[in-house]
């Protein structure tokens, strides 16, 4: 008999969150990041199903998987639109989603951040090597501030739907 389906806390306590916590440990192992990234992601996907047939409140009246996604990015949290490109830019190699920030897969990558690159306060001390997503209009962001606040936002959101 198989088992129920999981709850997106399930999915978050058992996937995401390790493969974070693996990338933390590892900062720069591009593969752990890019699985957490692409976990970070996922989670859209779950939440959108769990919540699909019995309360869609819950994923703000969304009808699709893409249009949550794009809601999470545009209301609640910037740096999932990112989260969502570092992801599909690793699986397509090269995107072509109008609403995409970056369009190639290598635009995520070890290299380090000199003063006044990235955001504030984003990013290792110093200046020394990390993993940095370098959008398409040339700015950089340091990955480590992006999935921190990917983080936050899924926590929050668990939080608010009782999971």
């Amino acid at each position: 008999m198989p088992s129920p389906t999981p709850t997106p806390r399930t999915f978050f306590d058992g996937q995401l969150k390790p493969s974070y916590d693996a990338w933390v440990a590892q900062p720069l192992e591009t593969w752990i990041a890019k699985t957490a990234a692409a976990n970070a992601d996922n989670m859209a996907e779950r939440v959108f199903h769990h919540w699909t047939n019995t309360d869609a409140s819950k994923i703000f009246g969304m009808t699709s998987a893409s249009n949550y996604r794009e809601y999470l990015r545009n209301n609640v949290c910037a740096d999932f639109g990112l989260v969502r490109d570092i992801h599909d830019g690793h699986k397509h190699m090269i995107l072509d989603r109008t609403t995409r920030q970056i369009t190639r897969a290598d635009q995520t990558d070890i290299d380090t951040l000199g003063y006044g690159e990235g955001g504030y306060g984003e990013g290792t001390y110093g200046g020394g090597e990390q993993i940095v997503v370098t959008l398409d209009d040339g700015s950089k962001r340091a990955l480590s501030a992006i999935l921190k606040n990917v983080m936050t936002m899924w926590e929050k959101q668990l939080a608010a739907m009782g999971l």
